[in-house]
């Protein structure tokens, strides 16, 4: 029986945070140096592919609210069939916490804490989401989630607000042409692979209070999310321009360091590093949790916490495997994000299920 229960504001703010943080700070490199100063179109292309998976997600779970993902997998496919599906995704769940973790570690010591060894940046972070999965489950880090949530986006507004004085609005031009319809889309998959983790949802359904009416707040933090991220892409192409930006590593914290307000409130990149880390403790906390729980129930472990200890610390070693930042940001998101996740996990077997398991309804109805 499920007794971790969270709200549907606790959902959309779950999902929400997921979405914006990573996407701001790891994608708009591929989407500018892809789309160039159209990479914003690509935004709003990677929001609407966003939404599709939210959409077929949030149906797919309709179909057995109070089942998590383990389950109705099983229920829909039948047992063997059901199993391969459920290691699929957690490949996806047990791979993306290290580079997560990787990718924070570097992003820390190239921006602050450059002669600290990445062990004792890693290490703290995975004892925090340790101790708020363990102590918390789902319903605490939800309870984290709606406090965090509306800090990072005023954040995010205050950054953007804060560089308006910085924009010239002839780096948006020429439209379309110097891209193309094949540019914008290529540049648009990196945000879509990052901005579709609503699709974790089929694992935190069944913990809404009201499983059956989750979908709005999945639907519209996903909405969220994806104008968050537009926003900033426009303003980045306003501040930086497009030859600039995208030989960055990370547009969205050099936009930061151009803000000067009165002449002596200057730096606020800070402002971007809080965004990161709330950010990335929320998403590794949903992470470890949805993981550790799935794991649980798949091997049939009773007390799904004991997990934890196991995977903590394998996907601390892993996190340690990408030899530099390119590797960890690079090559996992155009060799396994990209090419595989986005279109399989996010997209294909959602819809596969979605599909089956109307049809069996279907059958059993007539």
């Amino acid at each position: 029986m499920i007794t971790m229960k969270v709200s549907g504001i606790q959902v959309f703010w779950m999902i929400t945070i997921m979405d914006i943080g990573m996407t701001l700070l790891m994608t708009f490199t591929s989407g500018l140096q892809a789309a160039k100063q159209d990479a914003w179109i690509s935004m709003l292309v990677a929001g609407g592919i966003a939404v599709l998976i939210a959409v077929v997600t949030t149906k797919l779970v309709l179909l057995h609210p109070e089942q998590t993902f383990i389950q109705f997998t099983q229920t829909i496919m039948g047992r063997w069939l059901g199993k391969i599906v459920i290691v699929i995704y957690l490949v996806q769940w047990y791979t993306i916490i290290p580079i997560v973790l990787r990718q924070f570690s570097d992003l820390l010591r190239v921006l602050l804490l450059n002669t600290t060894p990445g062990i004792f940046i890693i290490v703290p972070m995975v004892l925090i989401v340790i101790y708020v999965t363990y102590s918390g489950g789902i319903d605490g880090i939800g309870r984290v989630s709606e406090i965090l949530g509306p800090l990072i986006f005023m954040m995010i507004l205050v950054v953007l607000i804060s560089n308006l004085g910085n924009i010239h609005w002839n780096r948006l031009l020429p439209f379309y042409v110097d891209s193309g319809t094949a540019a914008i889309f290529k540049g648009a998959l990196p945000s879509a692979s990052y901005l579709g983790h609503a699709v974790e949802f089929v694992m935190i359904s069944p913990f809404l209070f009201t499983p059956r009416k989750g979908s709005p707040y999945v639907i519209w933090g996903v909405i969220a999310a994806s104008f968050g991220v537009l926003l900033s892409m426009i303003m980045v192409i306003l501040t930086l321009g497009v030859n600039l930006s995208s030989n960055m590593w990370y547009p969205f914290f050099e936009m930061t360091k151009k803000i000067a307000i009165f002449g002596f409130i200057e730096n606020l990149d800070a402002l971007a590093v809080v965004i990161w880390i709330a950010s990335v403790f929320i998403k590794l906390s949903i992470y470890m949790f949805v993981a550790s729980y799935g794991t649980a129930q798949l091997l049939h472990v009773n007390n799904w916490k004991n997990m934890i200890w196991f995977i903590a610390p394998v996907v601390t070693a892993f996190a340690f495997i990408p030899q530099n930042v390119s590797e960890a940001t690079g090559s996992y998101l155009n060799h396994y994000w990209v090419p595989f996740v986005l279109p399989i996990n996010m997209i294909g077997l959602p819809l596969l299920l979605l599909i089956v398991g109307k049809i069996q309804q279907r059958k059993t109805a007539g």
